[in-house]
């Protein structure tokens, strides 16, 4: 019997060894989340949904703001259905983030969808969307490889790992959270993918409404991360009509901004009449010249702020 067990164990080392150095072989081109989930814990974050995360590149911040803001910056942004504020997005905030000796700063985006919920009771933090997702689900959000997310919410077959990794040439979620999407975009894909997103939010007008509960959560957020440095409240910039679709939804949503800016002591930085001309994919995310541009712009405006 122990001769068996022997055997069993010698040979179970290779399959169980191969496994776990694919999982080691994800790059942030397999999957755009699975990364922000094997990091270390971070000193300082940028939060929001999918417009930060390819809007905001965290190495440019970085670099610009390094002798006001030691603390390194890291995307942690999601998606619209996976990071609006609440109790789960909040708790995973805590989770990732490290304690830190000195000045950081961290940047929360924040739309109308990002303080909305279903239409039918968006005031039950119970009934919140993502509860049922893995920003709710995995709970620890700094080990590599990180095998709940894997199990649970990792989609394809775990040796696709492999593949994407010399195969996927069109987006990447890099180490430092920015998710990279490339390739060349024509002006008819992009008139295209924006009347997409306008008929996609269109729609979403008649499922979502204002939530005085995310209100409120976001207002945590705020309190707790301004009890561990700077806050800077952004609105990312998007095309006109895209924004005005967003206005429909909450027409007060700026003076509620504005309210938070007097209310905490946090600048409040709307860039939808942006002094620079970006150039978005679909309306809705920047491309990535225009992704440059922008985290150039915010690390002036935020130095410019401090100074």
């Amino acid at each position: 019997m122990n001769r068996f067990i022997i055997k069993l164990f010698i040979f179970s080392i290779f399959p169980i060894g191969t496994l776990y150095a694919v999982f080691l072989l994800e790059n942030g081109t397999a999957d755009p989340f699975y990364q922000r989930f094997t990091t270390p814990k971070q000193n300082a974050l940028i939060l929001g949904n999918s417009k930060a995360a390819q809007g905001i590149i965290p190495s440019i911040l970085n670099d610009e703001l390094g002798e006001i803001y030691p603390a390194k910056l890291y995307n942690y942004s999601f998606t619209v259905y996976n990071s609006p504020y609440g109790p789960a997005y909040l708790e995973s905030i805590k989770n990732k983030l490290a304690d830190f000796e000195g000045n950081r700063c961290f940047i929360i985006t924040v739309d109308p969808w990002s303080i909305s919920s279903d239409i039918k009771d968006p005031n039950n933090p119970d009934k919140f969307a993502e509860n049922e997702r893995f920003i709710s689900d995995v709970k620890n959000v700094n080990v590599s490889p990180n095998y709940q997310y894997l199990k649970d919410w990792f989609s394809k077959s775990n040796y696709e790992i492999i593949v994407m990794r010399f195969k996927n040439k069109l987006w990447k979620l890099h180490r430092d959270g920015w998710f990279e999407t490339k390739g060349v975009i024509r002006e008819s894909t992009v008139n295209k993918n924006r009347n997409y997103m306008v008929t996609f939010y269109k729609d979403y007008l008649t499922k979502y409404s204002y939530s005085s509960k995310r209100y409120e959560y976001l207002q945590e957020t705020i309190s707790y991360l301004k009890s561990k440095g700077s806050v800077f409240l952004v609105r990312m910039p998007l095309h006109q009509d895209i924004f005005e679709i967003e206005n429909k939804l909450d027409p007060e949503f700026n003076s509620k901004m504005r309210f938070l800016e007097k209310k905490y002591e946090v600048p409040y930085f709307d860039y939808n009449k942006c002094s620079i001309n970006l150039k978005f994919k679909d309306g809705l995310h920047l491309t990535i010249k225009s992704a440059k541009d922008f985290s150039n712009l915010l690390s002036k405006n935020i130095l410019t702020y401090e100074n």
